[in-house]
């Protein structure tokens, strides 16, 4: 007797899993979030590098190098050049302006960097602008924010 209420469970069980209806598959909806920049919205190096080169020449034409004055023209210009990219709309970039400012003293001077990122989405522009008594250096990066 007791197989026999074994078998009747083991059948009340799959009685009851019959009776239970299918689950609804429904569709995913889209990411909220972009994972590559569309055509039109990557870094835009050349108009950056426009930029650079017209920030710098407004504010170092005609002037002669100061070492007190340095710092703050240097200021001057990567805020200029980090708002002005800003302004060109380029969707969840972040924008970084560095500037280096030095005396003409005859003697050479190298700039590099070296970055990790993302190349199919991020880039920079960088430009250099000298007169007898300034060179000036200035880089501008765009990171896209995942």
């Amino acid at each position: 007797m007791a197989d026999d209420e074994e078998v009747q469970e083991t059948e009340a069980i799959t009685e009851s899993q019959a009776e239970i209806a299918p689950a609804k598959v429904t569709p995913l909806d889209p990411p909220k979030y972009e994972i590559r920049p569309k055509l039109g919205e990557k870094f835009q190096a050349d108009n950056v590098r426009e930029i650079i080169i017209q920030i710098m020449q407004e504010q170092l034409m005609g002037r002669v190098y100061r070492v007190d004055q340095a710092p703050h023209w240097a200021k001057m210009i990567a805020n200029g050049v980090r708002s002005k990219v800003e302004d060109l709309g380029m969707k969840r970039y972040k924008i970084m302006a560095q500037t280096t400012i030095m005396e003409m003293k005859g003697a050479g001077a190298k700039c590099a960097q070296r970055c990790i990122w993302d190349p199919e989405t991020d880039d920079y522009a960088a430009s250099h602008y000298r007169n007898d008594s300034i060179f000036c250096y200035t880089i501008c990066y765009g990171v896209y924010m995942y």
